[in-house]
């Protein structure tokens, strides 16, 4: 039994976009609309910011542009390296790191909560190169791989 993650569940969109940011040059020659699916793109993009805006001012009740501070940039960079970079499991992941563990470090030293941040940051991406999902995938894939051998 084969388990399907997000990211390989792809229609002919999806094979589009995916070949345009491998290589666009190569992907205009197969025929692919380059001028279409980066303004696709881009219109979905700002579609769910809105959105994701949207709920963010309902949730505060109030919206101004010194809420939305260089800290909170890192922020978002750190959580999509931690859970894995373009998967929709990896941003769960990274949103869970980002939410948890500096409450995490705070119980664990009063005076230095963002070097225990760190160094949990630092031991993320040590022992998870391509994120939490990326390690998930891959111990999968393994596990699958050792599963049909042992059938065969």
């Amino acid at each position: 039994m084969r388990i399907l993650f997000v990211g390989d569940i792809v229609g002919r969109s999806g094979r589009a976009i995916r070949a345009i940011r491998d290589n666009p040059i190569a992907a205009g020659a197969m025929g692919i609309n380059l001028a279409l699916y980066k303004t696709l793109a881009f219109g979905v993009s700002a579609f769910y910011t809105g959105v994701a805006g949207a709920l963010g001012a309902i949730v505060i009740q109030f919206v101004a542009p010194d809420s939305f501070t260089v800290f909170l940039s890192i922020t978002l960079l750190v959580g999509a390296v931690v859970g894995g970079l373009a998967s929709i499991p990896g941003a769960v992941f990274g949103g869970l790191f980002v939410q948890f563990v500096p409450n995490f470090a705070e119980q664990i030293s009063k005076a230095a909560p963002w070097a225990i941040y760190g160094a949990f940051l630092i031991a993320f991406m040590y022992l998870m190169p391509y994120g939490v999902w990326g390690l998930l995938r891959t111990l999968h894939r393994r596990l699958d791989a050792i599963r049909q051998r042992r059938s065969a």
